[in-house]
């Protein structure tokens, strides 16, 4: 982390936008990258919003859950907390983590009671493994139980 941010290798558009360099044209404004990486300071990985129509920016490894905590901190990043409603109490304190991995979001199932659903477009819905990282794409639906699902979008 330089400057309160965690840097990785990237590409820049011309108005500025740091992208993975997996690319081909810029994730915020579509436009074309270079083909020179550099050291880039890492962005927004997109944001999810609840069934409720909230909506967190992942800038940062999030936890949620109907009570979520943080059980361990890495380096100087303290995890946002996202609280969902679980009248029936279907849903764990801490259900699912976010975790921002390089330039991706990563989808883990905290060993909760009831499990995580992934929903992904063209394909079968598949239940999460204990503590096994699923990399989400743009699109993707999770459901916790209760009726409180998370859609990932990849834009901030």
């Amino acid at each position: 982390m330089v400057g309160g941010g965690v840097t990785l290798t990237g590409l820049v558009c011309a108005n500025g936008h740091a992208n993975s360099p997996e690319r081909s044209a810029c994730r915020a404004c579509g436009g074309p990258l270079p083909s020179d990486p550099r050291t880039v300071v890492r962005p927004p990985l997109g944001a999810v919003e609840t069934t409720g129509g909230e909506r967190f920016v992942l800038d940062r490894t999030a936890i949620i859950g109907r009570r979520p905590r943080a059980s361990r901190v890495s380096g100087n990043e303290v995890p946002q907390l996202i609280t969902v409603p679980s009248p029936q109490q279907d849903i764990s304190r801490s259900h699912l983590e976010l975790r921002l991995e390089g330039w991706y979001v990563v989808a883990l199932d905290l060993g909760s009671t009831n499990g995580t659903t992934l929903y992904r477009d063209g394909y079968e819905p598949v239940r999460l493994r204990p503590r096994e990282g699923v990399v989400l794409r743009h699109g993707d639906r999770l459901d916790l139980g209760d009726d409180v699902h998370l859609m990932f979008g990849e834009r901030a």
